[in-house]
């Protein structure tokens, strides 16, 4: 369980005087779902979909603790990192399996699930391998859905039991990124540089899920065009922009700096005491939801206290909106055309519109995180 205190989001929240209710309740229903979801597969799939070499690993709104019950839907890989065998394909059908009794009538007399499937593309709900996760970044094997796991895995993802294989390719993945770069350090010595290859990525990543929200509205015929186009005005940009802080943050926290080897006696020594710091150094921030991670920003680089403000405060009237089940609904059956006049798109407009405005305060008028969002984000 994790302590609401414990959580930046509400430490920050405290230090303004705000009251995110909806914030609040996400976290509420998260740490319930959560519990449930565990309790659940234990019994019906038992011990054995939890191991050394294998974890359950969900993403999506729970892995940003932004549960909303019978609303959200679930999506998970059962994550391998170790040799593959035949049985790990029958633990994730059990899973599979499992999440289909947590099932109700709804009152137009709808069968629906509280641990819904994922959507049809297939980059959930199913096996996925560490192997190409860590070494296949960039290049044409590196498939959509290779990128998006190994994005979300680094900014979203919760392991569901003891998280041994989730950490492994975590700092694997990590440790993949940093070694690529040729220099750790910038030329005086005094700061770690933005590491170019994870933010790339992370840009890569959020161009393509732009680009690909085009393309399934092709491919679905406009269908669901409403709720996706929600999503990725707020939630979606909410994972990029706590990659992009995750990176800066290593340039930018004082503490990191003072662990950085200069020993110009053994370059292969200080290079891999550099490399060993930095990693631990994101690997503890995106231990963090996108939420908690922006928040920390707010408070370890001086956002103005407005600023800071009207962003979470929008957030949390997004995450109103989606709690809300007709809007919902309705968000889901609007199509483009009619969306100008709508009157709940509306809402969701006025919503991206404000954090928009916020996060352009923080990326190019701050003046810290300006210099780093011309120098690596832009150019």
């Amino acid at each position: 369980m994790v302590d609401k205190e414990s959580r930046p989001v509400f430490q920050l929240s405290a230090s303004l005087g705000c009251n995110w209710k909806n914030i609040e309740r996400s976290h509420e229903q998260t740490e319930k779902a959560k519990a449930d979801l565990l309790t659940l597969l234990q019994r019906e799939v038992g011990e054995k979909f939890a191991s050394e070499d294998a974890n359950l690993v969900v993403f999506g709104s729970l892995g940003r603790a932004e549960w909303i019950d019978w609303l959200s839907d679930l999506d998970w890989t059962f994550l391998v990192d170790g040799q593959c065998k035949p049985h790990h394909f029958w633990i994730a059908q059990g899973i599979r399996d499992a999440l289909r009794t947590e099932q109700r009538q709804s009152k137009d007399g709808k069968l629906e699930f509280r641990f819904a499937e994922p959507g049809p593309t297939g980059t959930f709900g199913n096996m996925g391998f560490s192997h190409q996760l860590i070494h296949l970044i960039g290049g044409q094997e590196d498939t959509n859905k290779n990128t998006t796991q190994r994005i979300l895995l680094l900014l979203e993802s919760l392991p569901i039991s003891e998280p041994n294989a989730h950490q492994r390719v975590l700092k694997a993945i990590i440790q993949r990124y940093l070694e690529e770069e040729p220099h750790l350090i910038a030329k005086d010595r005094t700061r770690f540089k933005v590491p170019r290859f994870l933010l790339n990525d992370i840009v890569r990543f959020w161009r393509t899920m732009a680009v690909d929200f085009a393309s399934k509205q092709r491919d679905r015929g406009g269908e669901g065009w409403g709720l996706r186009n929600a999503k990725l005005r707020m939630s979606r940009k909410l994972i990029f922009v706590s990659g992009l802080v995750a990176c800066f943050s290593c340039s930018l926290d004082e503490r990191l700096r003072t662990k950085i080897s200069t020993d110009e006696r053994d370059t292969k020594t200080a290079r891999s005491l550099n490399l060993a710091h930095l990693q631990d150094h994101i690997l503890q921030y995106v231990k963090n939801t996108p939420l908690d991670i922006v928040a920390l920003a707010a408070m370890e680089y001086g956002i103005d206290a407005s600023i800071a403000r009207s962003l979470f405060s929008t957030y949390d009237d997004f995450l109103g909106l989606m709690n809300d089940r007709e809007k919902r609904e309705h968000l889901k059956k609007l199509r483009a055309e009619a969306s100008r006049k709508d009157p709940v798109f509306g809402q969701i407009r006025d919503c991206s519109e404000r954090f928009s405005e916020a996060l352009r305060l923080i990326f190019f008028e701050h003046p810290k995180l300006s210099v780093l969002t011309q120098k690596y984000g832009v150019f």
